[in-house]
């Protein structure tokens, strides 16, 4: 998550439309989580781009569970940058269990509470 959490701390412009800084933003993020999921047996199943957030499911022993980084503009004033997640009936399911969250950084699929 190096790279994504560069371009935060770095600042994204804000728009009314999405921006082309925040699409390469998002494939950035999409690629380094991927690589996250996959170095702890889950898998992304599901990647929404909105405006200026990011959500989307992912699969892990046949568990589903939800994901969200909300608005990203501004994220560069915050000490750390957490990332939501919990459990989901499948990937239609945006109400799902209990938030959890985990700060953005190496090795965060270890650190999520995924039982």
């Amino acid at each position: 998550m190096v790279k994504s959490i560069e371009i935060l701390k770095g600042g994204l412009e804000s728009s009314s439309y999405k921006t082309p800084e925040f699409i390469a933003f998002c494939r950035t993020f999409k690629s380094e989580l991927s690589i996250e999921l996959k170095a702890i047996g889950a898998k992304l199943t599901d990647f929404n781009v909105g405006h200026f957030f990011l959500s989307g499911f992912f699969d892990l022993n046949e568990k589903c569970f939800y994901f969200s980084l909300s608005d990203v503009r501004g994220m560069e004033f915050q000490e750390h940058i957490d990332l939501l997640y919990r459990t989901a009936k499948n990937n239609k399911d945006f109400q799902g269990g209990h938030n959890q969250y985990v700060r953005l950084d190496k090795r965060m699929g270890s650190k999520m509470n995924l039982l």
